[in-house]
């Protein structure tokens, strides 16, 4: 499911994505402790002293979030004339 959905992505595209899903669990910790009212000092304690809260698995609906967010950097006509270039020149 991933994959059909970022056709057109670059390998960098695919790694801020995978970035941003990984920092879901960070944000989840962080909200939780602003909705306990924690700042600050008090909020570097908690993280301190709650560091197992960081091993959450990145899920996929973490993904589907990261993809709406990042989205591409390569348009349609830079794949093109990529494209026609390759086919002119090729790799070596």
């Amino acid at each position: 499911m991933l994959s059909e959905m970022t056709g057109g992505y670059s390998g960098a595209d695919i790694a801020n994505v995978s970035r941003d899903a990984a920092m879901a669990s960070v944000r989840k910790v962080m909200e939780n402790a602003r909705q306990q009212g924690l700042n600050g000092t008090a909020m570097l304690k908690y993280l301190s002293d709650n560091k197992e809260v960081f091993h959450d698995a990145v899920t996929q609906g973490d993904f589907l979030v990261a993809l709406w967010k990042v989205g591409k950097s390569v348009g349609t006509g830079d794949l093109e004339k990529y494209k026609t270039w390759f086919q002119e020149f090729g790799s070596s």
